[in-house]
């Protein structure tokens, strides 16, 4: 129990630290994004307050498995650097008694995430979307509902697949049926603002089609732009949780999902599942790439886990994008975990054995020889102190 408390000792503090730091960039660069578009009065700063806070449970599940890799990379590279680690070998202790009160950590905080993603994010992206939709409300901004069609009859239909965070729309579909032709608008990326009785719309990368069948013509173009009256579109109300995938809690989102076999649906409730769940990964993961000669330092392992975050949140926004479209299904993220856990404990395991593969043991040697050659050169470029 003593270990057992020393070394959590040694990973809480960095732990805590990190996320403090993590999450407070992450909250001031998305509130300089919202201050241009809810203004600078007291009022505005408090509304920014809530929706910093209602972007907390993502940014959580985001930080907290980055925080704890990455102090517990540096509580063993500590341990590495100290000789403590080499003396508690020496007595027989193996790293998974070192460092089993860290594999609870994991546990309990993958528990807690889980909890977070499945009943707290959406609840919170519900109210931010409807804040944010009062903000734009007051200014006189537009905004739809993400696959949703604006109007089921009139002359003016509007379509968008998604939303993007600084208010450019996703995949629009525009039917004006004002004149005798109609015509259609099939656009990557639009962007709606009001100008007095019109909506204008700043088309980009998309195909203009007017007419029908033989004398139907078609205009592709980089950026288009169109004007239409206020009156003709009916702008988004308050928005439900059982509205889209992401602000659906557990039991609409499960329903959802069986009944209507949406793609997005499938995306997000494994989404919500497999995202905690890189936190054991991770655990297994730190040992194997945090061992390295004793003159390289803490930097060179840094950066291989840093590395294998990266590559490890990109392979999961690539899956959840592909079962998202329908190209594959939600049993290819949960294939993905179970490849880098079983990967994971393999490395961890022949890190008990002494027998890591090469190219892990002399990935912090590497780093440390090239930053030894960057600091030689530079060395020679300086130019000499005068007396």
């Amino acid at each position: 129990m003593i270990l057992d408390r020393y070394i959590l000792r040694l990973w809480l503090g960095p732990f805590l630290g990190g996320l403090g730091i993590v999450l407070a960039i992450l909250l001031l660069g998305r509130a300089l994004k919202l201050l241009g578009e809810i203004g600078e009065s007291m009022q505005a700063w408090a509304i920014m307050a809530d929706l910093l806070l209602f972007t907390m449970p993502y940014f959580l599940l985001l930080t907290v498995p980055m925080a704890f890799f990455l102090s517990m990379q540096n509580t063993i590279s500590s341990l590495q650097q100290n000789s403590e680690m080499d003396a508690l070998r020496a007595s027989g202790i193996s790293y998974f008694r070192m460092f089993r009160s860290l594999l609870a950590a994991a546990v309990l905080l993958w528990l807690a995430l889980s909890w977070v993603a499945m009943n707290w994010m959406p609840q919170s992206q519900l109210n931010f979307n409807n804040l944010l939709l009062k903000v734009y409300q007051l200014k006189g901004a537009i905004s739809f509902s993400p696959q949703r069609f604006s109007q089921n009859n009139g002359p003016i239909t509007i379509y968008v697949d998604g939303e993007k965070e600084d208010g450019i729309y996703q995949g629009l579909l525009l039917e004006d049926q004002r004149q005798s032709v109609p015509v259609f608008y099939l656009a990557e990326e639009a962007e709606f603002r009001s100008a007095g009785t019109q909506l204008q719309l700043l088309l980009r990368n998309g195909t203009r089609l007017e007419g029908k069948n033989e004398t139907q013509r078609m205009l592709r173009f980089d950026e288009y732009k169109v004007s239409i009256p206020l009156h003709t579109v009916h702008m988004k109300k308050n928005l439900q949780s059982g509205d889209y995938p992401t602000m659906m809690l557990p039991a609409q989102l499960w329903r959802y999902m069986h009944t209507q076999n949406d793609p997005v649906a499938i995306a997000e409730w494994n989404r919500r599942l497999t995202l905690p769940m890189l936190l054991l990964s991770l655990f297994f993961f730190a040992l194997p790439l945090s061992l390295s000669p004793k003159r390289s330092g803490k930097a060179g392992s840094l950066l291989i886990g840093i590395g294998l975050l990266i590559v490890l949140y990109n392979i999961q926004l690539m899956l959840h994008r592909q079962v998202s479209q329908g190209e594959l299904g939600g049993w290819s993220m949960w294939l993905s975990q179970g490849i880098q856990l079983a990967f994971a404990m393999y490395l961890w395991r022949r890190a008990e054995s002494d027998t890591l593969p090469s190219f892990i043991t002399q990935s912090g040697e590497s780093f440390y020889l090239l930053h030894e050659w960057v600091m030689h050169k530079l060395g020679r470029r300086l130019p000499e102190p005068t007396p």
